[in-house]
């Protein structure tokens, strides 16, 4: 009787090392200053040249983007856009959790980085697990927060900067309802 307690209380322990790892919850290589977003929200980005970058260093001339990619901590490569024409530096980009082939990334630290005609600015973020169905989505599709999620970052002084944020939510259980309607008045 004694064993089967502690195999279950192994298997519990179990279960929650791996729950923790899949939320992107683990340890492992973290950046100083990163935004945390849920796996289910679309991350919105664009790049910022204040004015005392301007006058810092006397630079006349205005910078453009030339596309944006996504790496994983390790350096790997994940999502890659180069425009065909220069675009403007406050134009606003959505990467959709998603690598080149379409599938969505899983939990884990990732860095954003716009190529610009004035060098690269890059961002780090974490991505953790909201949607976690307990049996079926309908029953419990509840968001787990994980602890020690990345705050603000300092805004830099005369530097690029990528501002970060939500662009839009999809549904934790794959279903989308909208509700549309037209209001005439009499």
């Amino acid at each position: 009787m004694r064993r089967v307690g502690w195999l279950l209380a192994l298997a519990v322990l179990c279960v929650g090392l791996s729950a923790s790892a899949d939320c992107g919850c683990s340890g492992g290589v973290e950046p100083s200053c990163y935004v945390t977003f849920r796996t289910n929200e679309w991350v919105g980005f664009s790049t910022v040249f204040p004015l005392d970058y301007f006058l810092a260093d006397s630079i006349t001339e205005t910078p453009f983007v030339l596309g944006w990619l996504v790496t994983t901590s390790d350096g790997s490569v994940v999502r890659s856009v180069a425009f065909d024409d220069v675009v403007g530096w406050s134009q606003g980009f959505v990467w959709d959790l998603t690598d080149a082939a379409g599938h969505d990334v899983e939990p884990g630290f990732y860095r954003i980085t716009v190529s610009t005609t004035a060098g690269p600015v890059s961002a780090d973020v974490r991505l953790v697990s909201c949607c976690t169905p307990c049996v079926t989505c309908w029953t419990c599709c509840l968001c787990r927060t994980c602890p020690g999620a990345g705050g603000r970052c300092p805004t830099p002084c005369a530097d690029p900067y990528l501002v970060l944020g939500v662009n839009s939510t999809k549904s934790c259980c794959a279903f989308t309802f909208q509700l549309f309607g037209e209001f005439e008045t009499p």
